[in-house]
């Protein structure tokens, strides 16, 4: 029995407690299958509690799901399940995302201070979460980087502050971010290490050098010698993995033929206004 209603399995034996460890970095070279499990990821939030034996859930508290893929791949075709303006695959629309996600966390905030107890989170409250997912981010943040223009300085900022402003203060309001990238260095991804601090989940897919182990989890974790396959890779998560290691998993198979209809069923309950406020414990 899940007791966690927030609980997301990402092995018959490695849960991922999204709500109290709530952003998440999946790193991993091309063909690596990290896009597959960031989808099955999508899925059992969007349907959460998830059940132990389907990938779909109850969809008790369906997590909104907002995405950016500026590279135009898999990740921008949610744009025909999500409801208008929450999918991104260009810089201006990637801005217009952000704010709207923005916008919706600081409508939670003013209503958890204007109707429920002090020291009410959204986790005490059950409320849905909302995730930003952002596919390949060192490829999205070198967009942003290249400004020339006045205007494209603007959104620069405009963008990583945003970025920064979601994962710093989004945990108690149910609010997580989902970095998608091929390498989680400093330079080339734009994830600093005050953000990098925030992740309480980070994964790594597939076989890879230390060097990249040590960009995705740090320098104090302990690297074991694996001989890890596309689909599979080493995870950290917070609360879990404190003592200086990581663990070798296998992600969920993915069949590709069925999986649209899945993230179809999955979507079924995105809603722009319904869920920013709905709540299952009403006992405040």
């Amino acid at each position: 029995m899940i007791t966690d209603p927030y609980l997301v399995p990402i092995t018959k034996s490695i849960n991922w407690s999204a709500m109290s460890h709530i952003s998440a970095l999946v790193a991993g070279t091309r063909g690596s299958g990290k896009s597959f499990l960031a989808f099955s990821l999508l899925v059992s939030l969007s349907t959460l509690p998830c059940k132990t034996d389907s990938l779909l859930g109850t969809s008790q508290l369906p997590t909104q799901i907002f995405a950016i893929d500026l590279k135009n791949a898999d990740m921008a075709r949610l744009s025909s399940l999500l409801p208008d303006g929450r999918v991104a695959n260009n810089k201006k629309d990637a801005i217009r995302v952000v704010d709207s996600f923005l916008n919706a966390m600081n409508k939670r905030m003013e209503w958890i201070n204007d109707n429920a107890p002090f020291g009410a989170t959204a986790k005490s409250l059950q409320m849905p979460l909302y995730y930003l997912v952002i596919d390949e981010y060192s490829a999205t943040s070198a967009v942003f980087n290249d400004a020339l223009t006045k205007e494209d300085k603007a959104m620069k900022y405009h963008w990583f502050s945003s970025i920064h402003q979601i994962m710093m203060l989004g945990r108690q309001l149910g609010f997580g971010v989902i970095i998608i990238t091929q390498q989680a260095s400093d330079v080339n991804s734009g994830l600093s290490s005050a953000l990098k601090e925030e992740f309480g989940m980070k994964v790594h897919m597939g076989q890879a050098n230390a060097e990249s182990y040590r960009l995705t989890f740090g320098n104090e974790i302990q690297i074991p010698i694996e001989s890890l396959n596309t689909g599979e890779g080493l995870i950290w998560l917070e609360g879990t993995t404190d003592t200086g290691y990581v663990l070798p998993f296998a992600a969920p198979f993915i069949n590709t033929r069925d999986f649209w209809s899945i993230l179809k069923k999955a979507f079924a309950r995105q809603e722009d206004v319904k869920y920013l406020t709905s709540c299952l414990n009403g006992n405040y």
